[in-house]
């Protein structure tokens, strides 16, 4: 009877699974390149049972293969289909427990830089540009990575309005590129912070003989520096901050300003404000990870920079981005695997990662912008 019960519940799932792939043009077993083909009928009582999260983990276990899971994603989430979705599972557990406590406290800060950024440097060597840019790129007709990461540096340094002989902090600088892009071309002195000690040392080694100093800690502590900066930069840091932080984050950066100064922040944008990021992105990809609200940023500068001086939407500039990474990362695979042990379920995680996102930009289900604020020059008292 059990059996017989579970073998019910079995079929209920997969004729739920194939009605809603069927609404996203999805097909399972078909040959198009965002078809699923499905290895093992458990993958529908899962992926049922927790959505958001099981369509990654279910991959990780090798239970379906997708030959373009960007544009299987860009269906799923054009559709409805996935957005429906994803409030589902444990969701709204996980967003309340997050309103409660700090998921992004000065004692968890360091939890991403080291389950992301401070993986062996020949796995972002190989799957990043010259530069070594981890941030979305800039792409025109015929670039190449190299060349769209150089757009982004020198849109994000031509929207400061950068000058020879000023200064430049650069909040969660990673490995050096938009620091060193400035120091060379615009002729500015940059400070540049990481809590990534791989991030640290590699920028350090790189950019030993330019004008540039890099510095071990947490944004928190940028107080002790006990400077100003004509120009302030953070480039799809503020990520990690975390929405019980972002005032503090804002706050911080405007006090590092001189008067008049400005700050250029790049940054993931969700509609929703919310506290969580996606169960499995959380789990596997960015620990305690949030993209931020426009309602959450006015929130957050409402006491300090008020509302932007510009803002701009460069979002569709990462599906590109993201597979471009993606195609590195699989020529150098046979290189990698033998460097480290990085096994199959790794290299799935990261192409599971890298399309996937594709797809949600693709689809704007999160949007990617630069906005620019200033800092309102003091006025004198009569």
């Amino acid at each position: 009877m059990l059996a017989l019960t579970l073998g019910a519940l079995d079929r209920l799932a997969e004729v739920l699974v194939r009605r809603a792939f069927d609404r996203a043009d999805v097909q399972l077993g078909g040959s198009r390149p965002w078809d699923i083909r499905v290895h093992d009928p458990s993958f529908y009582g899962r992926l049922v049972r927790n959505p958001p999260f099981q369509l990654g983990e279910t991959y990780l276990d090798q239970l379906w293969d997708c030959e373009a899971i960007d544009e299987l994603m860009y269906r799923l989430l054009a559709s409805g289909v996935a957005g429906g979705a994803e409030k589902r599972g444990t969701f709204h557990l996980r967003n309340t427990l997050a309103k409660l406590r700090n998921m992004q406290s000065r004692a968890r800060a360091g939890e991403v830089a080291t389950a992301h950024y401070d993986l062996d440097t020949a796995l972002y060597r190989k799957m990043l540009d010259d530069s070594m840019t981890y941030t979305c790129g800039v792409w025109h007709d015929g670039d190449t990575l190299d060349d769209a990461q150089r757009n982004k540096r020198k849109l994000v340094c031509d929207k400061l309005e950068l000058r020879a002989g000023e200064t430049l902090l650069d909040i969660g600088c990673g490995f050096g590129g938009l620091a060193a892009y400035a120091a060379d071309h615009y002729g500015v002195r940059v400070v540049g912070i990481t809590n990534s000690v791989q991030h640290y040392e590699l920028a350090r080694e790189r950019y030993a003989d330019r004008p540039i100093e890099f510095v071990l800690m947490d944004y928190r502590e940028i107080p002790s520096l006990r400077r100003r900066f004509d120009k302030v930069a953070s480039i799809e840091m503020i990520e990690a901050v975390g929405p019980k932080n972002f005032e503090t984050f804002m706050t911080i950066a405007h006090g590092s300003l001189v008067d008049g100064g400005a700050f250029l922040l790049q940054s993931f944008i969700s509609d929703e404000s919310r506290f969580v990021c996606n169960e499995w992105f959380d789990r596997y990809i960015f620990p305690n990870g949030v993209s931020p609200s426009f309602e959450q940023l006015g929130g957050a500068t409402a006491n300090t920079f008020g509302a932007p001086a510009d803002v701009e939407d460069i979002g569709q500039n990462y599906p590109p981005t993201l597979l471009a990474w993606d195609r590195n990362l699989r020529a150098a695979w046979p290189e990698l695997a033998q460097r480290r042990s990085y096994d199959e379920r790794f290299r799935r995680m990261w192409h599971f990662y890298l399309t996937c996102l594709a797809g949600v930009f693709r689809a704007e289900d999160l949007r990617l912008c630069q906005i620019l604020y200033r800092k309102q020059r003091a006025t004198g008292r009569s």
